[in-house]
């Protein structure tokens, strides 16, 4: 019995060294780390950062080139477009300003209607509103006139006359149509101007003759 009683003695001894010994473990282990870590590590770590930054650096370099090579690309895109939209739209004027004698004719003969068969009349007429309508749909609009005032721009002044009352540069009378394909004009009207005649400047010319 004196024997078991003195093992236990011990052995209890024992684990009590153990326990008051195991807070200073994390020390020793703390201890061994720290001196695992080779001789100039820190410089090393230093060299790495320095040389990411400078790959980042370049990185960001290079994709701002690359976003304003992508906005050169895309404006050079918009003016090939706007160079195939304007090379288009002046063979469509070119080709509209060719048939604009003929639409003349045609509304000339609309006059003479009445001197033809009803088939015939219905024909020519059928005609000319097809064709015109095709012309508006490629943007063909009719240059107003008469009863507008005088614009150098859209209108071809070819006579004058004067009046006694009225708007000075107003559109008397229109001889030939003037047409404008999308806003551009292809061909002025051929127009008679008002202009309007000052009777007191009249009266002073003929007080000084007298």
């Amino acid at each position: 019995m004196g024997n078991r009683k003195k093992k236990k003695d011990e052995l209890a001894a024992r684990e009590s060294d153990a326990l008051v010994e195991t807070p200073d473990a994390p020390l020793a282990v703390k201890e061994t780390a720290e001196s695992a870590v080779p001789e100039g590590a820190g410089r090393e770590i230093e060299e790495l950062e320095r040389r990411l930054a400078e790959k980042t650096e370049l990185a960001q370099g290079y994709f701002a080139q690359l976003q304003r090579v992508q906005a050169d690309f895309e404006n050079f895109q918009k003016r090939v477009e706007a160079e195939k939209t304007r090379i288009a739209d002046d063979a469509c004027q070119t080709i509209v300003s060719g048939l604009l004698d003929t639409l003349d004719n045609f509304e000339r003969a609309l006059s003479f209607l009445e001197k033809m068969p009803d088939e015939e009349a219905r024909g020519v007429i059928m005609v000319y509103e097809n064709m015109i309508s095709y012309l508006k749909t490629n943007g063909l609009e009719k240059i107003a006139s008469a009863g507008c005032r005088f614009d150098p721009h859209r209108h071809d002044a070819i006579m004058q006359a004067e009046v006694e009352s009225g708007e000075d540069g107003a559109v008397l009378e229109e001889f030939q149509a003037g047409y404008a394909m999308k806003g551009k004009v292809i061909r002025p009207a051929k127009v008679k101007v008002a202009r309007l005649r000052i009777k007191e400047v009249e009266d002073n010319n003929i007080s000084k003759e007298e």
